[in-house]
């Protein structure tokens, strides 16, 4: 079989192999669905907002919840939009680190399909393959945006910087972290311009960041006059802020450098470092390879400190680092094909072989064990308390999206709740709603101090706050139990049961994690009556 061949062969196997992986995940992940409103009121009334003439901008991914808006004004439900679109651009992605490879070595190379092999076999990256959010999005226009960059340093100049110019738009649409891509990626193009000895910015550098300013600009100002903050709301929920306490900020960092460890040690990237620091490193200047090279360096020496900053991220399996994979799964190939370059020509074929036989298989039993791991039934506690399992976000969200079916019809037009996860529940309930932590909402965000030390859970709202907006139904303040007698409600129910609300218990059938009986607050004035209450 022609090298050319095998290289498309193995290519499918990975497409495939990831396909399947992801499959073993199939989840939709909460807070998917807060885009998933947004998307919703998008296609049926023209606004994205969370609650119909509440301007919050409660999502930080445009571009996945406008793709998940146009999908709906054509009746295709989101859950399963997210899901095609998900596969669809993790697969994109892998036959774009191919390009990169082989752009690198100079030739079209079996090689090339090994960072693609590597992603397959990923727990990481098959989980969010799946998972709702705009994760694999944000990736391939990452990836696609780096081969811009490395195919303007071969003999695709214009072409590239054009192709990087538009990713970079779209991935800063995408994700807030879009913009910290840009200019690292824009550095990387100086710096091999500056080693080249080419015009520090030419035209074509010039005409990538006119390309980049025409998409990216007008998107930014009619945001910040739609929603009325430069920002999003998550930043001001998630990044902004006084601390409640001294030592908070310090204990953010410190989850950020733990979430960074758990991707190095589970990834067991830990164990090919040494591998992808010599794919980094060993190149010429002025080549495709020292320009990727340089690129994944540089991404990852800004990208990576940025995360520790912010915390990190409460969902498992390093979604918040995904673009980081790609790099790290080129470098360890790039490591290891010049150290198979370094054996004698007769006996090299063979080795290549051995030795990629014995990473793909290695690691994909691994990330087997890993997948297995992250799913098993009851597998609920957060690692160090604060990064979720995919097995507890599968099964919290199914329960949310259970009660918020079973209890959608007995809302009234006029009802206003405040919940917890801002996701599943108010998604399927059709509810008006505000969650606790403030994403949805302008006033938490801006308000209430950072009182967690926690990625996406640093500010709670008050009940002084939250009686203000006058909910018709306290979901924040809640039991799921398996006895139809509620037990006391462990979050200041005093509070609003001194201001004429009552507790309610319903029987749900179908929830997994705690009970089928869900008790809350709601107003005695609404007398609310639902199937399945509990008199």
């Amino acid at each position: 079989m022609s090298a050319d061949r095998l290289r498309w062969l193995l290519l499918g196997v990975a497409a495939i192999a990831l396909v399947v992986h992801s499959l073993a995940y199939n989840f939709i992940t909460d807070d998917a669905y807060i885009s998933f409103v947004y998307a919703r009121n998008f296609a049926e009334d023209g606004e994205l907002v969370f609650n119909p003439g509440q301007y919050v901008e409660g999502y930080t991914n445009f571009l996945w919840t406008l793709l998940l808006g146009l999908g709906m004004l054509v009746e295709i439900p989101p859950e399963l939009l997210a899901k095609i679109l998900g596969a669809l651009f993790a697969i994109v992605t892998l036959f774009v680190t191919c390009t990169m490879v082989e752009r690198a070595l100079g030739r079209r190379t079996p090689w090339g399909a090994v960072p693609a092999l590597l992603l397959a076999a990923s727990s990481g990256y098959a989980c969010w393959t799946s998972g709702g959010l705009e994760t694999q999005l944000f990736t391939m226009l990452v990836a696609i945006a780096l081969d811009g960059i490395v195919a303007a340093e071969d003999s695709d100049r214009e072409a590239g910087m054009y192709r990087a110019g538009l990713a970079l738009a779209l991935a800063a649409m995408a994700r807030p972290e879009g913009l910290l891509v840009a200019g690292v990626l824009a550095l990387v193009r100086v710096i091999c311009n500056v080693i080249a000895r080419r015009t520090v910015i030419g035209m074509p550098e010039v005409f990538a960041a006119i390309l980049f300013l025409s998409l990216w600009a007008p998107w930014f100002a009619w945001r910040w006059w739609y929603y009325g903050y430069p920002f999003p709301n998550t930043y001001y929920v998630k990044a902004s802020g006084k601390w409640a306490g001294p030592g908070m900020a310090k204990e953010m960092y410190q989850h950020g450098a733990y979430y960074i460890w758990a991707w190095l040690s589970q990834s067991k990237l830990l164990y090919a470092l040494p591998f992808a620091a010599i794919g980094l490193t060993i190149a010429r200047p002025r080549t495709p390879r020292f320009a990727l090279g340089l690129g994944c360096a540089l991404l990852a020496a800004v990208y990576l400190p940025y995360v520790v900053s912010v915390g990190g991220d409460f969902m498992g399996l390093h979604r918040f680092i995904m673009p980081m994979f790609v790099l790290a799964a080129i470098a360890v190939t790039l490591g290891l094909e010049w150290l198979i370059g370094r054996v004698p020509e007769r006996p090299r074929n063979y080795v290549a072989v051995g030795v990629l036989l014995a990473l793909v298989g290695g690691y994909a039993g691994t990330q087997i064990h890993l997948t297995q791991k992250s799913l098993e039934w009851g597998n609920w506690r957060a690692d160090k308390g604060i990064i979720d399992t995919p097995a507890f976000l599968i099964v919290y969200t199914e329960d949310r999206a259970t009660i918020g079916k079973a209890m959608a019809s007995c809302f009234a037009p006029t009802d206003f709740s405040i919940v917890g996860g801002a996701g599943a529940q108010p998604y399927y309930g059709r509810m008006r709603a505000i969650d606790v932590f403030g994403l949805v909402s302008a006033r938490v965000a801006h308000e209430e101090p950072r009182i967690r030390a926690r990625a996406g859970h640093t500010k709670f709202a008050s009940d002084a706050l939250l009686a203000q907006y006058d909910p018709t139904f306290v979901f924040s303040c809640y039991a799921i139990h398996g006895a139809p007698t509620p037990p006391a409600l462990n979050c200041n129910a005093g509070f609003w049961l001194a201001r004429g609300y009552e507790q309610v218990t319903m029987k749900i059938p179908g929830l997994k994690q705690q009970g089928e009986y869900y008790t809350f607050l709601a107003k005695k004035v609404r007398s609310f009556q639902c199937p399945g209450r509990v008199n």
